[in-house]
């Protein structure tokens, strides 16, 4: 599926919005679903071994996908909340007709409130997701508190900028969102094809189904 998600996104590389996806946690206290739409940022890059290589890189960390959040958002609290940390992202390409439904775990890497935030590659990742974003993007990490009700935004940082011009430091309340995929469900209405790959100990395997 990685191989086919891949050219799914060069064919709709110029569409606009077609890194859209939406992405789906439970509420822990209601058990009801929770959906919305986040930006696909991308595929977590090979994990660097000691020697500085990318050499052997588990089929598990290929396949981990990017994305941004609030600390201050419902998602974080939902996904933590679950035993697995669960969730479903769905992802239509309208150009090609095809769909990927894609299950996994949610990881949330931060500036010190979640576990692994000390992972020096991951805090990496996190740092250059900062720096890559536009500056409306960026902006929108120090509004007020969202979900709470209306009231007149204090002045932000023009960009995310210093008076200088130069990038904030990061937030600590922006965090890397990474899916670690353990089930993708494909579907292509074009000829009706359908196939599941699932991820078991180290390696993807795949079947067709009825679609």
């Amino acid at each position: 599926w990685r191989e086919r998600i891949n050219g799914s996104i060069a064919s709709s590389r110029k569409i606009r919005g077609g890194n859209y996806v939406q992405i789906a946690t439970v509420d822990a206290e209601t058990n009801e679903p929770r959906c919305r739409t986040v930006v696909f940022r991308g595929f977590l890059p090979p994990r660097p071994n000691e020697d500085g290589s990318t050499a052997n890189q588990r089929a598990e960390e290929s396949c981990v996908m990017k994305m941004i959040t609030d600390l201050r958002s419902r998602k974080v609290g939902e996904a933590s909340g679950h035993p697995d940390q669960a969730a479903e992202l769905v992802w239509w390409f309208a150009k090609s007709s095809e769909q990927y439904r894609v299950r996994g775990r949610l990881q949330f890497v931060g500036g010190g409130s979640f576990a692994n935030d000390d992972d020096e590659f991951l805090a990496r990742m996190r740092k250059e997701q900062w720096e890559n974003l536009s500056d409306m993007a960026r902006e929108q990490f120090y509004w007020k508190d969202p979900g709470i009700e209306y009231s007149q935004q204090a002045e932000v940082p023009e960009g995310g900028r210093g008076e200088d011009g130069t990038i904030l430091p990061i937030p600590d309340n922006f965090l890397l969102m990474l899916l670690h995929p353990t089930y993708v469900d494909y579907l292509r209405l074009t000829d009706n094809f359908r196939q599941v790959d699932k991820f078991d100990e180290d390696d993807w395997t795949e079947k067709r189904v009825n679609p």
